[in-house]
C-alpha cells in the first residue's frame, strides 16, 4: 500500500508542479518541470503495473524509477538546499556550497544556481574581491533609467562597506551619493490618505487642510537610511568624527517625531558614542532591554569598541575576546583584525573636536530611542513538542511492548479498539492518536507534522495549534468510533488534516495577509494536497477516511473561531489557551490509563453474560458479536464451536486439530503450522493442542495468529472449540481466554 502511495504521489505531485514549472519557469526553463512530468509518467506505468495482472517486467522498473527520480525531485533535492540555505545564513559558505552542488544534481534546473552565484557572490565579500561585481553593477547603472541609478549606487556602497573597505565606500558615496536627493521624482499623494481626509471632513461638515504629511527618510537624507547609517560609521572608523557627528546630527533631525526610525537612531548613535568612546552611553544603549534587536556578540563588540577609542586597552580586549567567542564569519574576521589593531596600539583616548562634543552631548542628554522589537522569530514550540510526543511514544511501545505493527501491541498501547471503548475504555479516543502503524505510518505523519505544523504555528501561534491538532484529533477519532467499520485504528491522520484544514481556511478567509503565501502558490498546494489525499483514500478501505474528514471539517472550523486575525481574535486566543490546557490533562490522563491497564484487565473488566452459539453456552463479554461465531467486536478474539455426537474421541479430536480446524484458519488467516510453546493452559476435561497462524494484513504487516483447537465431552456429545488471537493477546490474556474456554456448556 505504501509503495502505491509513494506511486500517486508522485504522478499527482509531478503532474501539478511540473506544469507549474512549465508554463510560469520562473528560473529561466522548463527543466524542472520536464523532469518532474517524466517523473509523474513512469510512476504512472509503475501504479499500472502494480494494478495488472500480467505486466511487463519493464514497467515495474519505470515505476522504481519513477519514484526515486520524484523523492529526488520533490523532496531530497528540496530538503538538501533548505540545508544549504542555513549553513549560508551562518556564513559556512563551504559547506552551502557543497549542499547547493548536491542539490543541483538532485533536482536540475531549479533555480540553484542562482543561489551558488549569490554564495559566490557573499564568499567575494567576505574576502574582500568585489570589484567585478562593482564594475557589472557600475555597468547596470550605465544602462538605467534615471530613478533606478540612485538604487544602484546605494547597493555598490553597501557592497563596500560589507567588505570592510570604508575608504571606498566613502569615496563612492562623495562621489555618487551625497546630494543625489535632488534626483528624486516628486512622490505622488496616496489616494488612500486623501479618500481619508475627504471623508473625515464631509462628516464634520468643515472643510479640512490637508495636514502636512512628513517625507520620506529617504528623501530626507538623500539616500536610504542604512546606507546613511553604515556610512556614518565608515567615517567613525577612518577617524572623521567631525563628518559622523554632521551625519548624525542630520539624522536626528530628520527623525524627530518619527517613532519607525528607532532602529536607525538607535544603530546610529550607538556607533558614533562607541568610535567617540562613550563607554557610558554606549553601554545604556546595549542593555538587552534597549537592544533586543541585537544578538549579544554584536552588543558586546561595540562595548568593547567605546572601551577601545577611550584607550582601555584591557577591558578593550576582554570584551573583543568575549565577542568573538560568540561570533563566526566575517563578523569574527572583524573582531579578529580589531584584536590585532589593538595590540599595535598605544591606548590614547580618542580626541574630539567641539563640533564632535556638542553632538555628543546632545545624543546624550536626548532621551533614549524607542526601543525596537525585535523581529518576531518563531520557535514552533507546538509543532516540535507534538513530533516529539509521536517519536516518543512509538519508543517507549517499541521497548516496552514489542513492534507496533502488531495487532495485539497496539490494543495495549492505546490505540482505537471500539470493542473496549464500548466497555469504559474512553481513554483510547484520545490515546489513539499518538500511536501509529509501524514505522513507516509513524514516519510519513512525522514528517507532515513538522512541515504542515510549523505553517500552522507561523499562521496561528503555539496555542491555537496545541488546541486545533487537540480537536481536530478528537473529532477524528470520534468519528471513527461511531461510524467506521470493526477494526484497529491509530495515528494522527485525523489531527493533520485538521491543520491542513486550518492553514487553507485561514489563508483562504484573510487572503491580502498572506501574500507572499499566495505568491509561492500555497493555496494550490494544501489544495492539492488535500484532494489528492482524500482521493487516495478511497481506493484503500483500511484508511480510515472517517477520521481524515472530521479531523479536516473540526479544522476548518475551530480555524474560524481561533483566527488570530478575526474580530474576535482575543477571545479566540482565550479559547485556545483553554483548549490546550484540557486537550493536555487529557492526554496525560489517558497516557496514564493506557499505562496501567493491561490486556488482560481490558477483557475482563467487560460485563459478560451466557450466549448460545451453535448450541453452546459461552460465557462472555456482553458486546461481542454472536453471529455463527462468537467474536471481539474488532475481530481481536474469535471463538469457533462445533457440536458432535461422540464416536471415538481420539480420532474426532485429531480430525479437528489436524484437519477440519486448520481448514478454517487457512481460509481465515493464511498458513498454520504446529505450536511449539503453548501459551494456555486448558482447564480441566478439555484435550487439545494450540497452533500458529501468519498473513500479510493491507498494510503489508506479518500477523501472527495464536490459535488454542481443543474439545471436550458432555455426556454423549463432543464439543470442539477454536480460539484464535494476535499472537500478544494470547500470552497477555491467556488466563481470559482460559475462562473462556472453562465456561462452556452444552446448551
Amino acid at each position: 500500500m505504501y509503495y502505491e502511495l509513494a506511486l500517486t504521489s508522485v504522478i499527482v505531485a509531478g503532474a501539478y508542479w511540473g506544469w507549474f514549472f512549465v508554463t510560469k519557469q520562473p528560473h529561466g526553463t522548463a527543466t524542472f518541470g520536464l523532469m518532474q512530468f517524466a517523473a509523474a509518467a513512469l510512476s504512472g506505468l509503475g501504479l499500472y503495473a502494480h494494478r495488472a495482472e500480467e505486466p511487463a517486467a519493464w514497467m515495474g522498473i519505470a515505476g522504481a524509477i519513477g519514484v526515486g527520480a520524484g523523492a529526488c525531485l520533490l523532496v531530497i533535492g528540496p530538503l538538501v538546499r533548505g540545508l544549504g540555505r542555513r549553513f549560508a545564513a551562518t556564513e559556512r559558505l563551504g559547506i552551502a556550497r557543497r549542499l547547493l552542488d548536491i542539490a543541483e544534481v538532485l533536482a536540475p534546473g531549479s533555480g540553484v544556481a542562482d543561489e551558488k552565484a549569490l554564495i559566490g557572490a557573499m564568499q567575494e565579500i567576505r574576502d574582500g574581491h568585489i570589484e567585478q561585481t562593482v564594475d557589472a553593477l557600475t555597468a547596470a547603472k550605465d544602462r538605467a533609467p534615471a530613478e533606478a541609478r540612485l538604487a544602484i549606487d546605494e547597493r555598490i556602497a553597501m557592497l563596500y562597506l560589507a567588505a570592510y573597505r570604508w575608504n571606498d565606500a566613502i569615496a563612492h558615496a562623495e562621489a555618487n551619493l551625497f546630494g543625489a536627493v535632488s534626483d528624486l521624482p516628486p512622490e505622488p499623494a496616496s489616494p488612500v490618505t486623501e479618500a481619508a481626509e475627504v471623508r473625515e471632513a464631509s462628516e464634520s461638515g468643515q472643510p479640512k487642510e490637508a495636514a502636512p504629511r512628513p517625507q520620506p527618510l529617504r528623501r530626507v537624507l538623500g539616500v536610504a537610511p542604512p546606507v546613511w547609517v553604515e556610512l556614518l560609521g565608515a567615517y567613525g572608523r577612518t577617524g572623521d568624527l567631525d563628518r559622523a557627528a554632521q551625519m548624525l546630527a542630520r539624522l536626528e533631525d530628520a527623525c524627530e517625531g518619527r517613532e519607525e526610525a528607532g532602529v536607525w537612531i538607535h544603530r546610529a548613535r550607538l556607533m558614533f558614542l562607541a568610535l567617540a568612546g562613550r563607554t557610558a552611553a554606549v553601554q545604556t544603549l546595549v542593555q538587552p532591554r534597549q537592544a533586543r534587536h541585537m544578538s549579544p556578540a554584536a552588543r558586546t563588540y561595540w562595548l568593547a569598541v567605546a572601551h577601545e577609542q577611550k584607550g582601555d586597552r584591557a577591558a578593550a580586549t576582554a570584551a573583543y575576546q568575549k565577542a568573538r567567542g560568540r561570533s563566526r564569519g566575517r563578523p569574527r574576521d572583524l573582531i579578529e583584525q580589531a584584536l590585532a589593531n589593538l595590540a599595535k596600539a598605544d591606548g590614547v583616548p580618542v580626541t574630539l573636536s567641539d563640533e564632535a562634543h556638542a553632538v555628543v552631548a546632545r545624543v546624550e542628554a536626548a532621551p533614549l530611542p524607542a526601543q525596537v522589537r525585535a523581529p518576531a522569530v518563531p520557535h514552533f514550540y507546538a509543532t516540535w513538542s507534538l513530533t516529539t510526543a509521536m517519536l516518543a511514544v512509538a519508543a517507549a511501545i517499541t521497548l516496552s511492548v514489542g513492534a507496533t505493527n502488531d495487532v495485539g501491541v497496539l490494543m495495549r498501547s492505546g490505540a482505537m479498539v471500539r470493542g473496549l471503548v464500548d466497555g469504559g475504555e474512553w481513554w483510547r479516543i484520545f490515546s489513539c492518536v499518538f500511536v501509529h502503524v509501524g514505522g513507516l505510518h509513524l514516519l510519513v505523519n512525522v514528517i507532515v507534522m513538522a512541515f504542515v505544523g510549523r505553517i500552522a504555528e507561523e499562521m496561528f501561534g503555539t496555542a491555537r495549534t496545541f488546541a486545533l491538532f487537540a480537536v481536530a484529533g478528537f473529532a477524528g477519532a470520534v468519528a471513527s468510533y461511531l461510524a467506521s467499520p470493526g477494526g484497529i485504528s491509530a495515528g494522527a491522520s485525523g489531527a493533520l488534516f485538521g491543520l491542513l484544514g486550518a492553514v487553507f481556511v485561514e489563508l483562504s478567509w484573510h487572503r491580502q495577509r498572506y501574500r507572499a503565501a499566495w505568491k509561492r502558490g500555497m493555496w494550490g498546494r494544501l489544495a492539492l494536497v488535500i484532494g489528492a489525499q482524500l482521493g487516495y483514500g478511497f481506493f484503500y478501505p483500511v484508511i480510515d477516511q472517517w477520521a481524515h474528514g472530521a479531523g479536516l471539517i473540526a479544522g476548518a472550523v475551530f480555524a474560524v473561531l481561533l483566527s488570530p486575525h478575526a474580530r474576535w481574535a482575543k477571545a479566540g486566543l482565550q479559547l485556545g489557551r483553554g483548549i490546550a490546557v484540557v486537550s493536555l490533562a487529557f492526554l496525560l490522563l489517558a497516557g496514564v490509563r493506557v499505562a496501567r491497564t493491561s490486556i488482560y484487565d481490558s477483557f475482563w473488566r467487560l460485563p459478560r453474560y451466557a450466549q448460545v452459539v451453535g448450541g453452546v453456552s459461552i460465557t462472555a463479554p456482553a458486546a461481542w458479536i454472536n453471529d455463527g461465531e462468537l467474536s471481539e467486536p474488532d475481530g481481536l478474539v474469535v471463538v469457533t464451536t462445533k457440536r458432535v455426537p461422540l464416536t471415538n474421541l481420539a480420532s474426532q479430536l485429531a480430525a479437528w486439530i489436524g484437519t477440519d480446524a486448520p481448514a478454517i484458519a487457512k481460509a481465515r488467516y493464511g498458513s498454520v503450522v504446529a505450536a511449539t510453546d503453548p501459551t494456555m493452559t486448558l482447564p480441566k476435561k478439555w484435550e487439545g493442542a494450540e497452533l500458529t497462524s501468519s498473513f500479510e494484513d493491507p498494510v503489508g504487516y506479518v500477523q501472527r495468529y495464536r490459535l488454542v483447537v481443543c474439545g471436550r465431552v458432555f455426556g454423549d456429545e463432543l464439543i470442539l472449540i477454536m480460539v484464535s488471537a494476535p499472537e500478544t493477546i494470547a500470552r497477555k490474556a491467556s488466563p481470559f481466554l482460559a475462562f473462556l474456554v472453562a465456561s462452556i456448556r452444552a446448551s
